[in-house]
């Protein structure tokens, strides 16, 4: 069974903790920068790494309420409460550090903002960059547990934690928009031109408006009811097909309600001549008819016969959910309606 499954409340949570402390570090010594330096990409990286902090604190939030029991208002629990706090931290990269970056390199583009070049900048950079890696290096090294030896980009498509994926996509996009940020300052100093560090705000702020598109989507899939990856559902249907019980299915749906527990929905037809033979195995009906004297006595004979289909249809289909259970540890609520 995959890591998730074992230890649902810690996925993600190390990765999250990791990262807030890493980009709050980060956050600090960039305004520093910004503050002897007055470069706008030095601010563009600094907002960058504010909005990181403040939208991996949503996804803490996500993590601790979505482990909240079930209760009468929520049968099923807060487990989607993960899936909303991971939107809401996209919009907060699309809106604060995307839109808020791209502005500020337009701003200063337009206004000729004059930038300064400094080792100590450089120094700083270097330094954020060391932290936002190591920061993605243990959200990837989190991702290979949970995926328990899948291929990590398989299981990112079909069935990636939206919070790690939003911790690997920003510490990637971090790391990517350091570079920038080095790059843009070298091209001011060689140059002697101001506006390569709007430039390098721009681009780095566009680079954080495509990271905040790609999660925010992940996570509207999630929030509508995406149905199972593909390979699990057909590996959940043929196990009901090839139960003899079942005769035929007619309808089949499933719903992630986490990324690690999906739900089951099948509507089956009976098969009727198993079901006979299996009461039959179990009672003596030639026995039983010899004993019926009257009209009382086939109603009552009707009467617990009746009561035995129901018994041994139960226990079929309860055998039937602990066979997909066995099979798919995943599938935590499983809905078998007789047809």
């Amino acid at each position: 069974m995959p890591e998730a499954a074992h230890h649902p409340h810690k996925v993600g949570k190390r990765s999250v903790t990791i990262a807030i402390i890493s980009n709050s570090i980060v956050g600090a010594s960039k305004l520093v920068a910004f503050l002897f330096t007055g470069s706008g990409v030095m601010l563009s990286e600094f907002i960058h790494s504010i909005a990181d902090t403040a939208n991996q604190l949503f996804l803490f939030i996500g993590i601790e309420r979505s482990h909240k029991p079930a209760d009468d208002s929520y049968n099923y629990g807060y487990k989607n409460e993960r899936f909303f706090w991971s939107l809401l931290s996209a919009c907060g990269v699309f809106f604060i550090g995307a839109g808020v970056t791209i502005y500020h390199g337009i701003d200063t583009l337009l206004t000729h903002t004059e930038s300064h070049f400094s080792t100590w900048t450089i120094t700083v950079l270097l330094v954020s960059a060391l932290l936002e890696g190591f920061s993605l290096f243990m959200a990837i090294r989190e991702l290979r547990r949970i995926a328990d030896g899948e291929n990590i980009f398989k299981y990112v498509r079909h069935s990636g934690d939206p919070t790690l994926l939003a911790i690997i996509y920003e510490d990637s996009a971090a790391v990517v928009g350091v570079g920038i940020a080095i790059f843009s300052l070298i091209l001011v100093n060689l140059t002697g031109q101001s506006y390569w560090d709007s430039y390098g705000s721009i681009l780095i702020g566009l680079l954080l408006g495509v990271v905040a598109i790609i999660l925010m989507n992940v996570n509207r899939e999630y929030l509508l009811g995406r149905a199972v990856p593909k390979h699990i559902r057909k590996k959940i249907f043929t196990i009901l097909s090839n139960q003899p019980v079942v005769d035929e299915i007619h309808d089949f749906k499933t719903i992630m309600i986490t990324t690690d527990g999906y739900r089951v929905k099948a509507e089956v037809e009976i098969n009727g001549h198993y079901l006979a033979d299996l009461i039959l195995e179990s009672r003596d009906f030639r026995k039983e008819y010899e004993s019926i004297e009257d009209y009382n006595d086939f109603i009552k004979f009707c009467v617990g016969f009746s009561d035995e289909v129901t018994r041994t249809l139960g226990k079929e289909i309860d055998k039937l959910e602990e066979v997909i259970e066995d099979e798919v540890p995943t599938v935590t609520h499983i809905d078998i309606e007789a047809n």
